[in-house]
C-alpha cells in the first residue's frame, strides 16, 4: 500500500475533524427540543483544554445548516480569546455594552462565514462576574433571541472562576470540553458537580486530543455516556 503524502494526511485530518464537529452539532440539535433561539454554554474545567476552539468549530457547523443564524459571545472576560482565534479586529464588545457605553448593534461583528456573528469582549473589566449577572446581560440576550437561532457562550473554566453561574439560568444547556490525557477525573467531577448543583443541563462532552492514525494530537467527538447515573446525550 502506497504511503500517503503529507498533503493527503492533512486533508484526511481536516475531513475527520470537520465530520466530528458535524456529529457534535447533530447531537446538540437533537438534545434541545424547543422552538425559538437555543442558547448553549461551552465550558471546561481548566484553561488550555480546547474550549474556545470547540466553541467556534461547533458554531461554524451549526451556521452551515440552511437558514440558521448563529451568534458566539465571548463571556470569558478574564482571558478572552475568541477575537484572536477568529482574527477579528478590536472594537467595542460585550463589556462596553453591559456598561451602557454603546448600542447592541455596535458590538456585533460579522464574520467571513455566512450566518455566523460574534460579540467579542471589548475591554477587560474589573468586575466580570457582576457584569455577567447584571440585568443588562439578561436584557441583551432577550433582544438577541429575536435575531438568532443559536446563541453560544464561550465561558471561563468552571474550576477557576464562578463567572459561568449567572449564565446557566440564561441557557438551555451546557457542552463540557475535556482534553485527552490532560483533564483529570477529579477535575471533571468537581466541575460537573458544580454545574449540576446550579441546575445546569449537560448536553454532552467534547473530548479533544484523541489520537488518530496520523497524529497523537487530533480527534474530536461529542461523547455519550453516564456519570453517576446521568445520561449525557
Amino acid at each position: 500500500m502506497a504511503k500517503k503524502s503529507s498533503e493527503e494526511i492533512n486533508k484526511t485530518l481536516i475531513f475527520q475533524t470537520t465530520e466530528a464537529y458535524k456529529k457534535a452539532r447533530t447531537n446538540i440539535v437533537y438534545s434541545i427540543v424547543k422552538k425559538g433561539c437555543k442558547k448553549i454554554i461551552f465550558t471546561s474545567s481548566f484553561k488550555s483544554e480546547g474550549k474556545t476552539t470547540s466553541t467556534i468549530n461547533v458554531a461554524i457547523a451549526l451556521s452551515q445548516q440552511l437558514a440558521t443564524k448563529v451568534l458566539v459571545i465571548d463571556c470569558d472576560l478574564r482571558r478572552p480569546t475568541v477575537h484572536s482565534v477568529m482574527g477579528l479586529k478590536p472594537k467595542k464588545g460585550l463589556v462596553n455594552y453591559l456598561n451602557s457605553e454603546c448600542e447592541i448593534d455596535e458590538v456585533i461583528t460579522k464574520s467571513n462565514i455566512n450566518n455566523l456573528d460574534f460579540i467579542t469582549y471589548g475591554v477587560i473589566p474589573v468586575n466580570p462576574s457582576e457584569l455577567l449577572a447584571s440585568q443588562n446581560m439578561a436584557d441583551m440576550i432577550k433582544q438577541l433571541e429575536e435575531k438568532y437561532d443559536y446563541i453560544i457562550f464561550d465561558t471561563p473554566p468552571v474550576n477557576m472562576v464562578v463567572d459561568i453561574v449567572p449564565l446557566i439560568g440564561l441557557s438551555d444547556g451546557i457542552v463540557f470540553v475535556v482534553k485527552n490525557n490532560d483533564t483529570t477525573y477529579s477535575e471533571f467531577d468537581r466541575a460537573i458537580d458544580l454545574l449540576e448543583r446550579k441546575n445546569g443541563k449537560i448536553l454532552g462532552i467534547i473530548v479533544n486530543g484523541i489520537p488518530t492514525a496520523y497524529t497523537s494530537k487530533g480527534g474530536y467527538y461529542l461523547s455519550k455516556g453516564k456519570r453517576k447515573g446521568i445520561d449525557y446525550n
